[in-house]
């Protein structure tokens, strides 16, 4: 009698798993545009020189290259079209970004070290956004995409 009560409860999940469980595809949709969001503005801040973002910056085109395709990659992810490659992309960014600016910083989000301007701090977000990009280069944009309601699939 206690085996078959344990595999009863093995097989179905607590109330909130069975919740989070039935919504999944919503919550990573949000996810998707939540993370998409944030991406597009730091893309906008760099492409359109934005917020305050010097038009002078020392990394000079680099910096030109990273918004451009923060930019794509977002509405892209946010869209779902071709969310793998526009993941993809960002994952190298993020690396670039990350041992070619912020690397020597550490990844400790409260460093600025003086004059260092906005490539002075830690590494946190690179590291975040290779983490966030690299699960949703994984998944693709699943249920919720352009793709999928005009083609029937992801084309990558």
């Amino acid at each position: 009698m206690q085996m078959q009560s344990d595999a009863a409860t093995a097989a179905s999940p607590p109330l909130f798993g069975q919740f989070l469980e039935r919504w999944s595809e919503e919550f990573y949709f949000l996810f998707r545009l939540f993370f998409a969001f944030f991406a597009f503005l730091h893309g906008i801040q760099k492409t359109f020189l934005l917020w305050g973002f010097p038009a002078d910056h020392p990394l000079g085109v680099k910096v030109d290259i990273a918004g451009w395709v923060e930019f794509i990659a977002a509405i892209l992810i946010a869209t779902g079209v071709l969310t793998r490659l526009a993941a993809g992309a960002l994952v190298v960014q993020m690396i670039w970004a990350y041992f070619d600016v912020h690397a020597p910083n550490g990844i400790w989000p409260h460093i600025f070290p003086a004059g260092a301007g906005f490539g002075g701090h830690g590494g946190e977000v690179p590291l975040l956004w290779f983490a966030i990009a690299g699960i949703i280069g994984v998944l693709g944009a699943r249920k919720y995409s352009l793709e999928r309601k005009l083609l029937g699939r992801e084309l990558l």
